[in-house]
């Protein structure tokens, strides 16, 4: 890496795809709606039918599942359905892609990022050396702004990717530990924290709902968000190293528990399959392993990636929808990352001294 600053304007690109199908109007006959389209349960039967709006000819025949639909009158009302966002998580540029960065704890801190779209580096100050990174996209953009959060005072600091103006507020108290994330599902990360000594989490909702404080987990638990049943809301989670125990509280599915890991391994759970849900996963500093449970049936997969002493560092680093396997060598300030559809790519980004951005939130 070369001292200095260079900053590139990027124009962000936002894609919106528009899928429109002819579609033409079904009636006549008897029909049959069994229980997959009645949230009730049950079926009902006779009498004739009018199809609009959701399944016409250009897909008769085929399976339609996923979304709600309502029966009203004979008639199946509107023919939307709305999904859940995915975006890969670091992505400075919003292009989709992790990108390679680095947080350097000096006085005045700084920042390094390598953006995927263009391959420029660029670096600022922001921060402090015992601030807590806490990087997520707060302002809705879809790009990940640079953010922290000060123990001292309780303080979250932004950095709008906008226009690298900032704003701050206060929100937790020394000895809490950061867990921002969506977990209200309007496209921004909510400033949260987990505070050990009560069990407590503490949750500000940017929707503008009521800031949430439920009490999950017990002395000695680690926090791990992300969104394991795929309703684009974050789900409050933690790992107990002893006795090796996940419990999550998912906000659609409800409550999973199971033991998987290790005490002294690294959570590092994501969606590594590619479903849309966060996979239960650790990386075992041992032996360098990564071990998945896949959130589709929960079977497991394990692979070597790594050497004891570096930080997991797991992220979208090619776009396709899957978490990466990644790894940071702070000895060479060396990155060396699992692609799913590009092969292993080995960067040389940092110093040694250096925390891997995308390693903000492993515990």
């Amino acid at each position: 890496m070369k001292a200095g600053f260079i900053c590139s304007a990027v124009t962000a690109l936002v894609f919106c795809a528009i899928f429109i199908d002819s579609v033409f109007a079904q009636s006549g006959g008897s029909y049959r709606v069994t229980q997959s389209v009645i949230s009730a349960g049950g079926s009902t039967s006779g009498g004739t039918f009018s199809i609009a709006g959701t399944i016409g000819q250009p897909v008769a025949g085929v399976t339609s599942t996923g979304g709600t639909f309502n029966l009203r009158s004979g008639f199946w009302a509107g023919g939307a359905t709305t999904l859940p966002v995915q975006r890969s998580p670091f992505d400075f540029d919003g292009d989709g892609k992790t990108d390679i960065s680095i947080f350097r704890p000096n006085l005045p801190a700084e920042w390094w990022i390598n953006r995927s779209s263009t391959g420029l580096t660029f670096a600022l100050q922001f921060g402090s050396s015992t601030d807590r990174i806490t990087p997520g996209d707060f302002t809705g953009d879809g790009k990940t702004d640079i953010a922290f959060w000060r123990p001292a005072d309780g303080k979250w600091y932004v950095l709008r990717s906008e226009d690298f103006s900032f704003f701050a507020f206060p929100f937790g108290a020394s000895g809490d530990v950061p867990v921002p994330a969506d977990y209200d599902a309007d496209g921004k990360a909510d400033a949260a924290l987990f505070r050990p000594s009560t069990s407590t989490w503490f949750i500000s909702q940017s929707s503008g709902g009521p800031t949430r404080i439920l009490q999950f987990g017990v002395s000695g638990d680690q926090p791990v968000v992300a969104d394991y049943d795929g309703d684009g809301r974050a789900d409050v989670g933690i790992f107990r190293p002893v006795p090796r125990e996940w419990w999550i509280q998912r906000s659609t599915a409800g409550i999973l528990a199971m033991q998987f890991g290790n005490s002294g391994d690294k959570v590092v759970p994501g969606d590594y399959t590619g479903d849309g849900k966060a996979d239960i996963a650790i990386w075992r500093p041992a032996t360098g392993g990564w071990l998945i449970v896949r959130s589709e049936n929960f079977s497991f997969f394990g692979f070597p990636f790594g050497a004891n002493g570096d930080t997991p560092s797991p992220g979208d680093y090619d776009g396709d929808g899957k978490f990466d396997a990644a790894v940071f060598r702070a000895s060479s300030a060396t990155w060396f990352i699992g692609r799913t559809s590009g092969g292993t790519q080995i960067v040389q980004f940092g110093a040694a001294t250096d925390q891997p951005v995308p390693g903000a939130f492993v515990r």
